[in-house]
């Protein structure tokens, strides 16, 4: 993991999504433990909690539907069953190509700064990260159910989001109404770099469809189609 600033760290890896039909997912650690790679789960299920960010004419919803090779996220998340947690992270998720870089940087947020958007001064974060965040405005909140597994030679890391939803950010704020419901699971397998060329017999053994769906798109078209 790479230093990303004073206060932030930054990671890189590759992932391949997959869409799990919703009746399959009780299922799923049995397939992942029963493959011959030998997943097994490793942290107890937790609840995702994102405030995604963008600008107003959805700059980063148009690259990524448009499959810009370049292109970027900024989101706020925290864990746990709460509408806002005081203590968060700010991340910057960057997509070149296959490859996909992450900066997080631990934040602070008070009751009613999402609704003023006001917070981006107080933030304790780099200049250049406050200059990005000045020019978007929270614009999706998505929350799902995580868990999560390792294969038995510790190389692929593989995750399941499903009970997954979305909202507007300022309806969290204001009644808690934590939004529609997706009608998909999305398994992920994550890995380094340098074991891009070992992933294709992992993948092959997944017996659902590779997607290219992104939970920011999804939500967007959700929430913004009504």
């Amino acid at each position: 993991m790479n230093t990303a600033s004073t206060d932030g760290t930054r990671s890189c890896r590759y992932e391949r999504k997959f869409i799990v039909p919703l009746h399959m997912v009780q299922n799923l650690a049995s397939i992942l433990r029963y493959s011959s790679f030998g997943f097994k789960e490793i942290f107890a299920e937790r609840i995702v909690n994102n405030i995604y960010f963008d600008t107003p004419m959805f700059r980063f919803y148009n690259e990524n539907v448009q499959g810009v090779a370049e292109r970027k996220k900024l989101r706020i998340r925290w864990y746990g069953d709460t509408t806002l947690a005081k203590e968060c992270r700010f991340e910057i998720k960057r997509k070149v190509g296959a490859a996909g870089f992450k900066d997080v940087f631990p934040i602070s947020l008070q009751p009613g700064d999402l609704a003023t958007f006001s917070f981006s001064n107080t933030l304790a974060l780099p200049e250049d990260v406050k200059l990005q965040l000045a020019e978007t405005r929270p614009a999706l909140f998505n929350r799902y159910r995580r868990r999560y597994f390792l294969s038995a030679d510790e190389r692929f890391r593989a995750t399941m989001d499903y009970d997954l939803r979305y909202s507007h950010p300022s309806v969290i704020e204001r009644s808690g109404n934590f939004g529609s419901l997706d009608g998909e699971a999305v398994l992920e397998l994550k890995y380094n770099h340098e074991f891009d060329m070992d992933a294709s017999p992992v993948v092959d053994e997944f017996p659902f469809f590779f997607s290219k769906k992104s939970k920011y798109v999804s939500g967007i078209d959700e929430v913004y189609s009504h």
